[in-house]
């Protein structure tokens, strides 16, 4: 019994005891894992900016591309034109060749002829007091002579003058074409090296998002900013779509009341704000190719695409579904080039990860216009469009209005 006591007795001691102990090492764990919390929030604030810097360079890398491919594309239009111009000069040089060795051996017959007419001149025959009709003959004939020579001179002077000038044209044509292609090899190393930068740059990125949730965050950002971007273009082109869609009530009511015939301009403005129409799979695809995403699977955890991702060669005219108005052509984080497109009625259009834009703000769209080139920007990893349509602010399938 003694025994018992004496062990609930320890126990009891035990109990006032332990705890001194106990708590000093909670407040140790306490001290350790406050410091844990304070060194990986440390570690994650210097990776958001390490990441707001490498997206920052992949926009910069990615622009510089962009612009690089704008003016190779530009040189390679000229040095078309060049090529044409010399193609055309060349067959004119020889032409005019053979024209001037065809004067010289005329002249050069003519002057044979005159020798073998011999060696008395007109004037001698003149002052010789000759008046015979063959001395008469030998005057005219021997001025016609020197007519048609000076004729023949003077036709050569100017073939000459001529041959000497598309002769410097075409010296002058070679010289640009060199000088180009000269520029054209450095703009396409720069063009190589930028790539290569921005791949260096996505592998970095793609090393600081390697946790799903770091991803997530990343695509609710970018889908933030896309919508702060949206709103804002479609609030600067607020004032001139109520006009237009003032406009185009107008030209309707004429047409209802006086059998209006609309001018071209007014047709256009029509169908600009007259919305996308009804999902019925009529209109064209803005791009060939196989989808890689369809509306509405998931993306990210419980993020789910918005629009289409279709797979396309790098370079491929995307074209606008419908006739509108750009309100948005920029480089957006995560879509990279980016064209908005207002048709009216509430309806939009959107293509991204664009190449390079063909269009600017405030440019007045037909349908199957080339507005875009397909590409990788915003960090994508291979060629691809990416393509939403939005009705009243919602995003909704866009494969319901293309073709099937």
């Amino acid at each position: 019994m003694r025994s018992i006591y004496g062990y609930l007795l320890l126990i009891l001691v035990g109990c006032f005891i332990a705890p001194s102990y106990l708590y000093a090492d909670d407040k140790q764990d306490l001290q350790s894992i406050r410091q844990s919390i304070l060194e990986q929030e440390k570690k994650l604030a210097e990776q958001k900016k390490q990441r707001v810097k490498l997206l920052a360079d992949l926009k910069k890398q990615e622009t510089a591309i962009a612009n690089l491919l704008t003016v190779l594309d530009k040189s390679d239009k000229l040095l078309d034109s060049l090529a044409n111009d010399i193609a055309r000069l060349i067959p004119q040089i020889s032409a005019l060749e053979t024209r001037q060795t065809k004067h010289q051996q005329i002249l050069a017959k003519q002057l044979e002829g005159a020798f073998k007419l011999g060696k008395t001149s007109s004037m001698e025959l003149v002052f010789a007091g000759q008046e015979s009709e063959r001395n008469e003959r030998i005057i005219t004939y021997y001025g016609y002579i020197n007519q048609e020579r000076q004729k023949r001179i003077n036709e050569l002077k100017l073939i000459q003058t001529e041959l000497h000038e598309k002769k410097s044209a075409l010296e002058q044509k070679h010289l640009t074409q060199q000088d180009l292609l000269e520029k054209q090899k450095t703009q396409r190393d720069n063009l190589l090296a930028n790539q290569k930068e921005r791949q260096q740059t996505i592998v970095a990125l793609d090393k600081s998002m390697q946790l799903n949730q770091q991803k997530l965050d990343e695509l609710k950002e970018n889908e933030a900013a896309l919508q702060a971007q949206i709103a804002k273009a479609e609030q600067e082109n607020k004032k001139i779509a109520e006009d237009e869609a003032k406009q185009a009530a107008q030209i309707k009511a004429k047409q209802q009341n006086y059998n209006y015939s609309p001018t071209k301009d007014e047709r256009a403005l029509m169908a600009r704000v007259s919305g996308i129409g009804k999902p019925t799979h009529s209109l064209d695809w803005p791009v060939s190719g196989s989808l890689l995403y369809r509306f509405g699977e998931p993306q990210q955890g419980e993020l789910r695409w918005k629009g289409l991702v279709i797979k396309a060669r790098e370079g491929t005219k995307v074209k606008a579904i419908a006739d509108g108005r750009v309100i948005l052509a920029s480089w957006l984080q995560g879509y990279g080039f980016i064209v908005a497109i207002d048709h009216g009625k509430g309806d939009m259009t959107l293509y991204g990860y664009n190449q390079r834009v063909l269009v600017d703000v405030g440019d007045k769209i037909e349908e199957g216009q080339a507005i875009a080139l397909v590409g990788t920007t915003g960090g994508q990893g291979s060629a691809s469009l990416y393509f939403e349509v939005r009705r009243d602010g919602k995003a909704l399938d866009p494969s319901a209005w293309l073709k099937k």
